[in-house]
């Protein structure tokens, strides 16, 4: 052997060595998959591992340690055909999909925490637990934006997809999956997914209840992740894994439309719906209070249900809670998100009453000149075309003292100017008419 070759022998052994320290020194060498393990072990030094780096390791096994983990709640075949119809549609479809719904509100807030203690252990782990009290996070909500309009032979394409998977229509006038035996928490489901053509500013009610968050072929794995973790402490009691929940929180953006004040900020994108011209230059003039404030009050009396429940019983309280644990615990700057209650409680009564008063003033004003109530009542049927009191009726056992109070300033001045006797033997078929009988038969409504 000469010199050479001996020389090249001992660098070859010597850079070896090297970079076995090298590695060793960044936590490397080569690595294992182990997804039985906690999140921060399931990848192991291994001489003969087939990963060259943890890195690469812990991005391949996360799919089979969330695989893993599902399976130990007995989730794992229901987020199984979501997971293959969500990649699904979004590879052969080119849909957009997005978690929706109370849960995203929640990862906001979580967030905000992770943000502010990511390095501070015990902090984090302290405010996690006062953030489980708000109960923000329950049952999952997936929404699916296709580029095309939802005809009916496209619904029909979708169900076709659906039913490789299970998946199984919920809805009529909407696409809406489940599996054929949802999992239930709190006798909702656990999964579902709604296929949607867009968002519009006349069907979305506050930013809080509007975040999203966009779900792709590599992130939805974390959702399922997020689900497993929350449902195993909700149903079990078991303790969170703060390692994976850090991952996860570091990989997911909430997505807010433009706010102000904690709502929409519309600028030019005003959204009327299906109202009509005439109560829209009613609702104008609120604009005085706050420009966004028009928007917020069309959406709210297009579907009352809106106002006279989902506002005054789930989403101020939902909003005080939230408002409240952030100033406490997270101390942040004023979140143009969030709206102040006192005053969208003011705002709704006002407007409840001033829109009572307009019912009344149209039906006089044309009875003054025809002295004919079926054509004045027609008259304020007109006028509120385009809002729809059906939900009130299906859902009235909901409705609480605030939402009866409400019903009462729009309707009672009405009804005891036409007389409730009128009122149940004229025969009318108009919506609003209808609608006013019925509430004739709510003693409690109309006094």
């Amino acid at each position: 052997m000469n010199y050479e070759d001996n020389f090249y022998k001992k660098y070859i052994k010597y850079k070896y060595k090297y970079l076995q320290k090298i590695n060793s020194l960044k936590g490397g060498g080569r690595y294992d998959c182990v997804p039985e393990n906690k999140y921060k072990d399931i990848c192991v030094e291994k001489e003969n591992g087939k990963y060259r780096s943890k890195e690469s390791c812990v991005n391949d096994c996360e799919v089979y340690y969330v695989r893993n983990e599902l399976k130990k709640v007995n989730i794992d075949k229901e987020a199984s055909k979501f997971y293959l119809f969500i990649k699904d549609i979004i590879k052969t479809e080119k849909v957009d999909v997005y978690l929706k719904g109370g849960n995203v509100l929640g990862l906001k807030v979580l967030k905000m925490i992770y943000d502010k203690y990511k390095n501070n252990d015990n902090k984090f782990r302290a405010v996690f637990m006062e953030f489980l009290k708000l109960e923000l996070i329950k049952d999952w909500d997936f929404a699916g934006y296709t580029r095309e309009a939802i005809t009916s032979e496209y619904r029909e394409k979708f169900d076709n997809i659906a039913k490789q998977y299970r998946l199984h229509q919920r809805a009529t006038k909407f696409i809406l999956y489940q599996t054929e035996k949802p999992i239930l928490l709190e006798e909702k489901p656990l999964f579902e997914i709604a296929i949607l053509d867009s968002d519009s500013f006349s069907k979305l009610e506050i930013p809080l209840t509007t975040m999203k968050v966009r779900v792709t072929e590599y992130n939805v794995k974390y959702v399922f992740m997020l689900c497993k973790l929350f449902y195993s402490y909700k149903e079990n009691g078991e303790d969170f894994d703060f390692d994976i929940l850090r991952r996860i929180l570091e990989k997911i953006q909430v997505i807010i439309y433009p706010h102000k004040n904690g709502l929409y900020n519309v600028t030019n994108n005003f959204d009327k719906g299906g109202l009509n011209n005439k109560i829209l230059e009613f609702i104008k003039p609120y604009e005085d209070f706050d420009k966004n404030l028009p928007q917020f009050l069309a959406t709210h009396i297009e579907d009352p249900f809106r106002i006279l429940y989902r506002l005054p019983e789930k989403n101020i309280p939902k909003n005080d809670r939230v408002k409240k644990f952030i100033q406490k615990h997270l101390t942040n700057s004023n979140q143009e998100w969030l709206f102040d209650s006192a005053f969208i409680t003011k705002i709704t009564k006002l407007f409840c009453e001033n829109l009572g008063a307009k019912l009344l003033e149209i039906y006089k004003d044309e009875y003054i000149k025809t002295f004919d109530i079926k054509k004045s009542i027609e008259h304020v049927n007109t006028f509120l075309s385009g809002v729809s009191f059906g939900r009130i009726e299906v859902d009235y056992k909901m409705l609480t003292d605030n939402g009866k109070t409400l019903l009462s300033l729009l309707f009672s001045n009405l009804i005891k100017e036409i007389d409730k006797k009128n009122i149940n033997e004229i025969g009318m078929e108009l919506k609003i008419f209808k609608f006013m009988r019925f509430l004739v038969n709510k003693t409690n409504i109309i006094t």
